[in-house]
């Protein structure tokens, strides 16, 4: 009877213990100064791989190579400190593989011009890893915002966009969204222009900024102004395109 008890005893006090250690290993986050945060799994690290794997103990991370409240650079880490000692390409996936640690999302650019354009992490990233662009050509986390001119001498998205590694800068609706515009004309019917129609003769630059500057919202053109080559009357002259002085139902909605 006292041997059941004892071991009752020794039961509950290992299972207390246990809980208590389990209890210990939770996750941890680290803030990272540019690259987001960066939450490590103790217990994915301690699973065993296959059931013939050796055991992970603690002691294989806990060592002179990591210390507890160090913080490690990456430079310290390619070097075999903390996650390096094992994140080598050998042990486990490359610290070259940034994504499975920090993760990524998708970037919106507010562009007055032209609307919102989506930088997306997820679809650069089939193709390239983290550093094809940072630190050369962007550094990691906010960065100074780049005009067209300036990526069309090689800036900032212009490093790779330039019509031999990726598509051309000139292919504009590739980022840059477009929408059909209605305007409202009284006596003479609403007059609907799709940019979708056009781009499928012309490019962006055919009208934008030589006929359009980018965001140009004027109103108040006059057919007598297109017949003598403003706005639509720029192309829509009988030579390049049918003319604004006939074929008004092409246009004009009645």
């Amino acid at each position: 009877m006292r041997v059941r008890w004892a071991t009752c005893i020794l039961a509950m006090l290992f299972g207390s213990h246990t809980l208590a250690y389990s209890m210990e290993l939770r996750d941890k986050t680290f803030e990272t100064v540019k690259a987001g945060k960066v939450t490590f799994s103790h217990s994915s690290h301690l699973k065993k791989k296959t059931a013939r794997s050796a055991n992970v103990s603690c002691k294989s991370c806990h060592n002179s190579n990591l210390k507890e409240n160090v913080r490690y650079s990456m430079a310290d880490m390619e070097k075999g400190k903390s996650c390096g000692m094992c994140h080598n390409g050998a042990k486990a996936f490359a610290l070259s593989r940034c994504t499975a640690c920090h993760k990524v999302r998708r970037i919106t650019y507010k562009v007055r011009e032209t609307g919102p354009t989506i930088f997306s992490h997820d679809a650069h990233l089939k193709t390239m890893q983290c550093d094809a662009c940072h630190n050369t050509i962007f550094n990691a986390g906010p960065n100074k915002r780049i005009g067209m001119a300036a990526m069309e001498k090689g800036k900032s998205c212009g490093a790779c966009h330039n019509g031999t590694t990726s598509f051309a800068l000139n292919k504009c609706t590739r980022c840059h969204p477009v929408k059909d515009r209605t305007y409202k004309i009284a006596g003479a019917g609403n007059v609907h222009f799709s940019h979708d129609v056009h781009l499928e003769a012309y490019g962006c630059k055919d009208c934008h900024s030589a006929i359009y500057s980018l965001g140009d919202r004027r109103k108040g053109i006059s057919m007598a102004q297109m017949e003598k080559g403003k706005s639509c009357g720029a192309c829509h002259d009988s030579k390049t395109a049918f003319t604004v002085k006939e074929n008004c139902d092409r246009c004009h909605k009645v």
